[in-house]
């Protein structure tokens, strides 16, 4: 998943540049931080870029910042609502969140990230294909011991909101444009169990674009 993020996080990162932000990426809902740590870690977004996981959980904070601390990780961890941060996201993300959310209130978190000084946003999460839960079934059965953990899995899956849903809760971010992102390269759709929705400032989505390069044709414009 680090490396899928990476792959739009790269170019987002680049377009604020061209704009002379100094990037400032949240990772909201970060559990653990494994991806903040691992964008840390590989240093793909370059220097100058603040990485920040924020969670409500303080046990998971807790154990990211200790983690990142004995790694030796630029990157930072909080307690708190990442919408009430002191300093705004320049990009927010998420990985696994958009599914906790009932459809209803969807717009509402997608309109709060249309604010100041954020360019763009990148969410990840379980596409609603038939095939979903039984690969959540598959991957969780191998993975989690507890039945609890089995039995979440699936449920997710099946909680997961339809390409539609998404788009049109992403447009209420009215100062982005927003698509979902299919790779091109993902003919299998086992390969293609998470699927992100995305907004970037009309401003930058060209140089956006021109960063992507071949995998912009992956973009699905919100109608």
């Amino acid at each position: 998943m680090a490396r899928r993020f990476a792959e739009i996080l790269v170019p987002m990162v680049t377009a604020a540049r061209v704009r002379g932000t100094r990037p400032r990426v949240v990772d909201m809902g970060c559990g653990l931080g494994f991806i903040v740590r691992s964008l840390a870690a590989s240093g793909v977004l370059g220097a100058h870029v603040e990485l920040v996981g924020v969670d409500f959980n303080r046990a998971l904070v807790a154990e990211a910042t200790r983690l990142a601390e004995q790694e030796r990780l630029p990157c930072s961890f909080l307690c708190a609502d990442a919408f009430a941060l002191a300093e705004p996201a320049t990009v927010y993300l998420s990985n696994g969140v958009l599914h906790h959310f009932p459809a209803d209130r969807l717009a509402e978190f997608f309109r709060a990230q249309d604010r100041p000084g954020t360019q763009a946003f990148l969410h990840y999460d379980i596409a609603a294909t038939r095939l979903a839960p039984f690969g959540a079934w598959v991957f969780h059965r191998a993975r989690m011991r507890e039945p609890l953990g089995r039995h979440d899995g699936v449920m997710s899956a099946r909680r997961a909101h339809s390409d539609q849903v998404l788009l049109s809760a992403a447009a209420h971010a009215a100062g982005m444009d927003t698509f979902l992102f299919e790779p091109p390269r993902h003919t299998n759709p086992f390969c293609a169990a998470m699927r992100p929705v995305l907004g970037v400032r009309p401003a930058v989505t060209g140089e956006f674009r021109r960063v992507l390069g071949r995998r912009a044709r992956g973009l699905v414009r919100a109608s």
